[in-house]
């Protein structure tokens, strides 16, 4: 099956405005941009000319960006669009070019190949790494760089590798390394880069906790929502304004040079 069969045969998926808002919210909140983006900063620098695709909220993107530098993106989700134009609006001298759009759609958008292409944390379907790659990788003039889940745990929702294996019952395998198995060795990364950081999310009360994790679990049994409580019980940490969860991450930095 070639990759341009497998594209068609599979249905992108776009988080819902909910799920993408409460994403961006504790993202924010985390240490993400301080941890990742300084990171990608000693790496890269500053740049003048940045394409984002999936850019989610815009923070990483934005962070890594210089105060007039052009700013091209690609998102699809509405909620998270309205974000980075908030975002560039606060810094009136970057030059933002905003497309909806999946990544799928690259050959459809009036892109033109810029310095720096930032995939951040793009999830794509198995089988589907080597077409992402090539979809993306000409159109970086100088650096690709395509941030993926290096921690060894779950990589659903945000705050699933917070819950012990019995609760999140998901593939433990870090999601770089899937990546790197699909890829054939002239498509292989010329570096990778390692970046520990922690989603994290500050709860009202211990019951609001509890009413979030129920909700990402779906029907629990008795035994599974007594092993809940108690996680939740026993794991959740009292601070000023309420209770934090926190699922450590590990980013690897996936990068190309041309």
């Amino acid at each position: 099956m070639t990759p341009a069969t497998r594209l068609s045969a599979t249905t992108p998926f776009v988080w819902p405005d909910r799920e993408a808002a409460f994403y961006a919210e504790h993202l924010a909140a985390s240490n993400y941009v301080e941890r990742v983006g300084g990171r990608l900063l000693e790496l890269l620098g500053p740049q003048q000319q940045l394409l984002d695709i999936g850019a989610g909220s815009g923070i990483l993107g934005r962070h890594l960006l210089m105060p007039c530098g052009q700013w091209t993106v690609v998102e699809p989700n509405a909620f998270m669009r309205s974000s980075i134009e908030h975002l560039a609006a606060q810094a009136p001298s970057v030059e933002l070019s905003l497309h909806n759009g999946l990544w799928q759609d690259l050959p459809s958008l009036p892109l033109t190949p810029t310095t720096t292409v930032l995939c951040a944390n793009i999830p794509v379907a198995d089988g589907q790494a080597l077409a992402f790659v090539q979809q993306v990788r000409p159109l970086a003039t100088r650096t690709l760089v395509w941030n993926l889940p290096a921690q060894e745990g779950p990589r659903t929702y945000c705050l699933s590798g917070f819950l012990p294996p019995q609760l999140h019952r998901s593939d433990m395998t870090p999601g770089y390394q899937l990546t790197l198995a699909e890829l054939p060795d002239r498509w292989q990364p010329d570096q990778i880069h390692f970046t520990d950081w922690a989603f994290s999310t500050l709860f009202a009360s211990p019951d609001a906790a509890l009413m979030h994790f129920m909700e990402k679990l779906g029907a629990l049994d008795g035994a599974a929502q007594g092993l809940l409580e108690r996680h939740l019980q026993d794991n959740l940490q009292k601070v000023p304004g309420g209770w934090l969860a926190s699922a450590p991450k590990r980013a690897a930095s996936l990068i190309w040079h041309a």
